[in-house]
């Protein structure tokens, strides 16, 4: 079943936030973030932020490697 990213108002909101910020949020409600290049994956939710001129431009979905 495709993960719904609308279904999450705290990662709908990151949208538009710096890389600092995104983290900052996602910390304060306890969501672990790994940080790394252009992206900042939430293993959680299996999703990345990516990010283009220091803000968050992109929520895409990843597959977990078997």
């Amino acid at each position: 079943m495709p993960h719904q990213l609308t279904e999450n108002p705290i990662i709908k909101s990151l949208i538009g936030l710096s890389r600092h910020h995104c983290a900052q949020t996602l910390s304060s409600e306890g969501v672990d973030s790994i940080e790394f290049g252009h992206w900042l994956a939430i293993p959680s939710q299996r999703l990345l932020l990516v990010f283009r001129h220091q803000q968050c431009g992109a929520i895409d979905e990843y597959q977990l490697a078997a």
